[in-house]
């Protein structure tokens, strides 16, 4: 029998999520819940849950290095669950590597359809990717199987996830003009992205890291009035 992919639902408020907790056990779901963020982080041991939920204020507890070892740790990503999920919070959240933003008290309904969608997101994006070669573009090697860009000097520079997705969704369609819409569709929700904002941010950052200049994008180009493309 396949084992249930497994939710990790973790932060001081994770057993405040009951009916939450039925709804992803009744979709064959297997829901385990960690108080402790903090030691949730440390103590995963390679379990690799599909989902992380993690329950707490906004900026997260340890900031971006504690959502960075969370998603890292998790198959398909990290949903922060907070008090408020406003734009700049979901912005922020994004920002820290979360891959979704949700207030804690929306409908449990709607969290667990948004845990969902995240996993088949990711699903998706394997078997689009899957058995794709490395990339090599100027000094850059992209590796969407082992989820890695490396600089010139092989050395692994650091994306969160969703810049990591966005990158790969580009590159695995290189040459092919993407809306923001698509794009949305591999990186985020597009209940709480409520403007374009949310990929043009990501682009920016991943033109800083690759050192693409943002007034003339030698690979990720934009497209105006549509979206972005990839160049060699």
């Amino acid at each position: 029998m396949k084992p249930q992919p497994s939710i990790l639902i973790t932060g001081q408020n994770c057993h405040d999520h009951q009916d939450l907790i039925v709804l992803l056990g009744n979709c064959d779901l297997d829901v385990k819940l960690e108080p402790d963020a903090e030691h949730s982080a440390d103590h995963i041991n390679g379990s690799r849950p599909a989902v992380i939920v993690l329950d707490t204020n906004m900026p997260p507890p340890g900031g971006n290095n504690l959502v960075a070892t969370l998603s890292r740790a998790s198959t398909y990503g990290v949903i922060v669950l907070c008090t408020k999920a406003d734009a700049t919070d979901c912005i922020l959240g994004l920002e820290l590597g979360a891959d979704d933003v949700v207030d804690r008290h929306r409908d449990p309904r709607e969290i667990a359809a948004r845990i969902r969608r995240l996993m088949v997101r990711g699903q998706t994006l394997l078997s689009v990717t899957q058995g794709q070669s490395d990339i090599v573009f100027s000094d850059w090697r992209l590796s969407v199987e082992r989820r890695e860009l490396l600089d010139a000097r092989g050395n692994r520079v650091h994306l969160t996830r969703g810049e990591f997705d966005l990158l790969a969704a580009l590159a695995c369609h290189q040459g092919k003009v993407m809306s923001r819409d698509q794009l949305l569709d591999h990186i985020s929700h597009r209940e709480w992205a409520s403007s374009d904002r949310t990929v043009d941010v990501l682009v920016n950052r991943l033109r800083h890291k690759i050192g693409d200049s943002p007034r003339e994008p030698r690979h990720l180009v934009t497209v105006h009035g549509v979206g972005y493309a990839f160049s060699f």
